[in-house]
């Protein structure tokens, strides 16, 4: 018959009916076998955090590392200590990172980077924004207006001169005058997870291609900076040479 499905044929040959034949029809495709699971390299637990990382992770670790073929290395201008332990297996070489950061809102400010300038109207929209730093909100206030009218004279007087050469020499001399205020005072964090301290901040000013830029200066800030920096890290150090006294410290 045409379109009949075909069946199971089974061809039984000699057979003389002592014992029952079982016939077991399976459908479907049988399994794969397994394959071997592939062969890959410890996997890495380096990880970076904050400056006691590297010992947190010694004081719960210290019976599984070979002291002898571990490092730690001090970067105080980068405020970080970098811990290795296993430093000369490719495969099982670890890193633990700790550095100390500014805070976010210190960060903004640009306070000492000699990179920041700020337009004289966008540090007083700036300084709206952040007056919660300010301890009177007046004070905000009053610095936001002088900022937003601020009056500055800009004096450059170029001055050519040719000799009968041909050759020409310019003369810049530029003079700044504003009615800024020497400095004001703000209540920030200069580190992460340090408690508020009150900050002196002083304006600097400065020519940039015929504008007047504002760059803000703190020495007191600075060594506030330096003297946490070197305090946070020295003690991270001394914890790590009690649980640890056979690992090289590196200063860098």
């Amino acid at each position: 018959m045409e379109n009949q499905e075909k069946g199971l044929t089974v061809n039984i040959g000699e057979y003389k009916g002592e014992k029952p034949i079982e016939v077991v029809y399976r459908i479907g495709n049988a399994p794969k076998a397994l394959d071997e699971l592939p062969i890959k390299q410890p996997e890495s637990i380096s990880v970076s955090g904050v400056i006691r990382t590297p010992l947190d992770w010694l004081e719960k670790r210290i019976d599984t590392i070979d002291q002898k073929r571990a490092n730690v290395k001090v970067n105080r201008e980068k405020m970080s200590i970098t811990l290795t332990v296993n430093e000369d297996d490719y495969y099982t070489k670890n890193t633990f990172v700790g550095t100390v950061e500014l805070s976010e809102v210190f960060s903004k400010f640009g306070i000492n980077n000699g990179e920041c300038g700020w337009i004289p109207a966008k540090l007083g929209q700036f300084l709206r924004l952040n007056r919660g730093v300010f301890m009177q909100k007046e004070d905000c206030m009053k610095l936001v207006s002088v900022l937003k009218n601020f009056t500055a004279n800009a004096k450059t007087e170029i001055q050519k001169q040719r000799d009968p050469s041909g050759s020409m020499a310019e003369v810049y001399r530029s003079q700044v005058e504003s009615n800024l205020p020497k400095s004001f005072t703000i209540n920030i964090s200069i580190f992460k997870g340090t408690a508020k301290t009150p900050i002196e901040v002083e304006f600097d000013h400065y020519l940039s291609n015929g504008d007047v830029l504002l760059q803000l200066v703190s020495p007191g800030a600075n060594e506030l900076a330096e003297d946490y920096r070197d305090k946070c890290i020295d003690e991270v150090l001394d914890g790590i040479r009690a649980i640890a006294p056979d690992i090289a410290i590196l200063e860098i």
